[in-house]
């Protein structure tokens, strides 16, 4: 018999294991002290806290399963450590790297006025002004693209954190890339 502890990661309430959240309280500890920009840390932590949260969730098939150290183990090495954390290698295990995948969303950092032209060319992996240049074009020849830029403005969510961003691009949700993001 184990003793468990109910714990808030990322919002949502989760029992688990009270090595598995030693390790957990370990690896975000760890995490934290790597972060140079203090003014950051909160919004950062918040991001990785979501993201292990996000993961839990694909991997317990209900709400009353407890997390354990195989899966915080398993979160951990998709999340991977910044460079600079200390890492516990006993408890590292090897598996595939964690596939990116990407998502539409505008993208507030890039915008003229919704954001869906830098949206749109973070996605396609295409020159902002080029994608502008076209929706101009295509404004004066056909006055098409100003209701699709309309309508995507409604319908395309703004990438707010920096994981939704990390999304937009294409990169991988992961502790190095949240900390290099935020660096930039």
């Amino acid at each position: 018999m184990k003793k468990v502890i109910t714990a808030n990661i990322g919002g949502f309430c989760f029992v688990v294991e009270e090595d598995a959240y030693a390790r957990l309280d370990h690896y975000l500890n760890s995490f934290r002290a790597t972060i140079s920009n203090k003014q950051d840390i909160a919004e950062i932590m918040e991001d990785i806290e979501a993201r292990m949260a996000e993961i839990f969730h694909e991997n317990l098939r209900s709400s009353h399963q407890v997390v354990d150290m195989k899966l915080v183990d398993r979160v951990i090495s998709q999340l991977g450590y910044p460079e600079d954390a200390p890492r516990v290698e006993e408890h590292r295990r090897a598996e595939p790297s964690v596939k990116a995948f990407k998502r539409l969303f505008r993208d507030p950092d890039n915008t003229m006025l919704g954001g869906v032209c830098s949206g749109l060319g973070a996605y396609f992996d295409v020159d902002l002004t080029l994608v502008r240049v076209i929706f101009l074009v295509a404004l004066f020849f056909g006055g098409l693209s100003f209701w699709v830029y309309i309508i995507m403005w409604i319908v395309v969510p703004k990438a707010h954190t920096i994981a939704e961003k990390l999304q937009m691009r294409g990169e991988a949700v992961t502790a190095e890339n949240i900390s290099n993001f935020s660096r930039k």
